[in-house]
């Protein structure tokens, strides 16, 4: 059996260990071409949380970027992730932006996009996955969301993987354990429920390793006839990201009768066995590139972590955690991580169970860090969790307690958004709205749409981008 991967280095590794902005364009461009020559599957490129902090932190255009890089990686799909609801910002957005997100990806180069809806309302998924695959995107790949709560079992994941699986806009599936919460005993139950039922669309695994068992995890995810995994290249693995490619190109051939080579492919199983082809002289280049940027720019490195059950009550996903010490930081609160972290088991179980997953990580962790500022619980709600409990997201796992609903719903503007559908405006009477002409391309427009005109304006008057590091 051969077993591909799909990098998650450029996304999900900057998200988990470096707050995603650790890199900067010339960072990655400088390095695209090596990504091109490894083999993998797809490259988990960029999110529109990148994009915003591309804009925010660096003064970058995350459109320029795109093309960069797509003019670099020309064999290797570049991958988009979405929750199909929102842009950059926690907004709920209309279809026509949705629709017009799509289309500026594709027509930049990218070639596949996920969608992870921590809700996973079906009719809602299956309708971006029908408008991702009439703009154009060549690979459709939905997320399967795990959590830990009542309400999410292996029945309830294979239920949603059999409704996914059935719509023709949608190429394949994955497991997305964003909190690295599976252990092998859930995997040996979980993955042959969600694999029958997902049939012949087939099935991807993405986990974390805070709490230690992520590597061990896709061992046994392969024995159970996963063949794509989602890793990450050193010093960008381990930690709170994804294991470390290195890792599992070691240890596949031992779960079998591999042979291990130092030509490439870089190792073959002898017949029956597990086999992989990468190019592992350019893994080196690159893990040796991004290993130079931490240690000129003082970013940390990845290591393993040491088993932490605490992460299975709390969730909170890797990139969150380092979200949240940043903001704390900022603050001047850091010592209170503990507290808020508390404070997120109180107020999940109190909305009813949200998995811990762009958005509803960052709606619950903000509550959490209110309620333990104000010392007093639910005293100010923002306007995501608002929006949470009126049903803007799709419906609660399992009710809001009602106390809390009560408090949620007194807010001053609740009124705005209960009973009241997100109107589905159109691009023109968007632009009318916020008094933007035609004149302003498409790619502006939706920077300018979820960002403040600062925020744009700086980035527009920066320049060109930085093609090369250092």
């Amino acid at each position: 059996m051969e077993v591909r991967f799909v990098d998650t280095t450029l996304r999900d590794g900057n998200q988990s260990l470096w707050g995603a902005v650790g890199l900067k364009a010339g960072m990655v461009i400088s390095i695209a071409e090596t990504f091109d020559r490894v083999g993998f599957k797809a490259i988990d490129f960029i999110s529109s949380i990148h994009m915003g902090m591309s804009v925010r932190y660096h003064k970058e255009n995350p459109w320029e970027l795109i093309r960069a890089v797509r003019e670099r990686i020309t064999r290797t799909p570049l991958s988009f992730g979405t929750t199909g609801r929102r842009f950059i910002g926690f907004k709920r957005m209309p279809e026509s932006i949705t629709a017009l997100v799509f289309e500026r990806m594709v027509a930049n180069g990218i070639r596949r996009v996920w969608i992870v809806d921590a809700a996973h309302e079906v009719d809602f998924v299956l309708k971006a996955a029908k408008i991702a695959k009439e703009k154009g995107f060549e690979e459709v790949v939905i997320a399967l969301s795990f959590s830990i709560s009542p309400v999410h079992t292996d029945k309830f994941y294979a239920e949603k993987a059999r409704a996914f699986s059935a719509s023709p806009y949608v190429d394949t599936l994955y497991i997305k354990d964003q909190g690295g919460l599976l252990t092998p005993e859930r995997v040996r139950t979980l993955i042959p429920a969600v694999i029958e039922a997902a049939g012949p669309k087939g099935l991807e695994f993405h986990t974390h390793c805070n709490t230690g068992l992520g590597p061990i995890c896709y061992l046994e995810a392969v024995r159970l006839g996963v063949t794509v995994l989602h890793t990450a290249i050193p010093p960008l693995a381990n930690g709170t990201s994804q294991p470390s490619i290195f890792n599992v190109l070691h240890n596949l051939p031992y779960m079998g009768q591999g042979e291990m080579k130092d030509v490439l492919p870089s190792w073959v199983g002898s017949e029956g066995t597990y086999r992989a082809y990468v190019d592992v002289q350019a893994l080196k280049e690159i893990s040796e590139h991004f290993f130079e940027i931490a240690k000129r720019e003082g970013l940390p490195e990845g290591r393993p972590e040491e088993h932490d059950a605490y992460y299975y009550i709390h969730q909170l996903p890797g990139g969150m955690v380092t979200t949240l010490k940043r903001q704390l930081q900022e603050m001047k609160m850091e010592a209170r991580l503990d507290e808020v972290i508390e404070e997120v088991v109180r107020v999940r179980k109190d909305l009813g169970y949200p998995i811990m997953v762009t958005p509803f990580s960052q709606f619950v962790g903000t509550q959490a860090t209110l309620n333990v500022v104000h010392k007093e619980r639910y005293k100010v709600v923002p306007d995501g969790i608002i929006q949470y409990a009126a049903g803007w997201f799709g419906p609660p796992p399992s009710p809001i307690d009602p106390d809390v609903l009560d408090r949620i719903s007194s807010q001053p503007k609740a009124k705005e958004y209960f009973g009241s559908p997100l109107p589905e405006l159109s691009i023109e009477e968007i632009r009318r709205q916020m008094g933007i002409g035609t004149g302003v391309p498409d790619e502006e427009f939706l920077l300018r749409y979820t960002m403040t005109e600062k925020e744009v304006d700086e980035m527009l008057k920066s320049g060109p981008l930085k093609y090369t590091y250092p």
